[in-house]
């Protein structure tokens, strides 16, 4: 049966890319590399649950399992499995498997949301059925195909000379081989303006831009066409949230920045991301993150 052969190459294909990736990072971390948009990523245990931002990427599990929490929606993540996320989207997510011996390894790749629509533009009709209401993220079984463009992207890291030329025509096939699979009919819904992925990509944009101003749900459904009833319903089918609380994600992760990246004082990134009340702030924050905003810096910074 063909089964058997694909299994062997996938995993073949596995092995090779683990060796940049280990060479990279010998212990627990996380790496930018020479090629923009490229990070690499390592556990040496599981992790407890961390709430962060996820810019729109394309992700590959090499090794290990994590646990998604988006909103009530959870969702696995395996070995050979990747994560597509074609839309700014707050998650939390946490490590299940992890150890010394076979580490948690994966890599990210920004996607160019330019690029995709010239593409899709390119390709023209498809056989893929575009979704209108999809959750912003989705993992996938990385197919040989897939796996081959991911590996030429790591040799990459051996071979710097080629990153300007190669890597365009890399980036580039990626985005082929995932619009031809099942998560292309995702990647087509939020490129396509009148659908309603594509018009809650734009809240979602929107709420990015203005997120320290106060919510005004009217505003935001005049702005995409909808009604405020299917604004918001559809927003949830997306980000299985609501704007409220979506709006609260991007404050706080964006605080969590200030004050790790800035040496600014609770109350004043407080301000700074639209909140009035330092308490209140505060409470959400430790809500968020597990702990109150002093100790999680203490806490990130021992980490770093």
């Amino acid at each position: 049966m063909p089964t058997e052969p694909i299994n062997s190459e996938r995993e073949l294909l596995r092995q090779q890319m683990l060796r940049p990736v280990l060479e990279t990072l010998p212990s627990t971390g996380l790496s930018d590399t020479p090629i923009p948009g490229l990070r690499l990523f390592r556990s040496d245990a599981p992790t407890s649950v961390n709430p962060t931002l996820c810019e729109p990427t394309v992700c590959l599990l090499l090794q290990g399992s994590k646990q998604l929490l988006i909103g009530d929606e959870i969702l696995q993540y395996n070995t050979l499995q990747f994560l597509l996320v074609p839309v700014l989207m707050p998650v939390s997510s946490k490590i299940i498997k992890a150890n010394s011996t076979e580490p948690y390894l994966g890599l990210s790749l920004n996607l160019d949301l330019v690029e995709l629509s010239t593409l899709i533009l390119e390709l023209g009709e498809t056989n893929s059925q575009q979704s209108s209401n999809v959750l912003g993220i989705s993992v996938g079984n990385a197919e040989l195909a897939l796996l081959c463009v991911f590996q030429r992207l790591l040799t990459l890291l051996q071979q710097p000379k080629d990153i300007p030329v190669l890597l365009p025509l890399i980036k580039r096939e990626l985005l082929y081989r995932l619009l031809q699979g099942p998560q292309g009919g995702q990647l087509r819904a939020f490129t396509a303006k009148d659908s309603n992925a594509g018009r809650i990509g734009k809240v979602i944009e929107l709420l990015h831009q203005r997120f320290a101003e106060p919510l005004r749900i009217k505003d935001l459904a005049a702005a995409v066409h909808l009604s405020e009833s299917a604004l918001f319903q559809s927003f949830k089918t997306v980000t299985a949230m609501s704007p409220l609380q979506f709006q609260k994600q991007l404050r706080l992760n964006e605080a969590r920045r200030i004050m790790l990246q800035e040496g600014t004082e609770a109350a004043t990134a407080s301000y700074r991301v639209g909140y009035e009340s330092p308490s209140q702030f505060s409470r959400e924050y430790s809500r968020l993150f597990g702990a109150p905003p002093k100790a999680d810096m203490e806490r990130l910074r021992r980490a770093y």
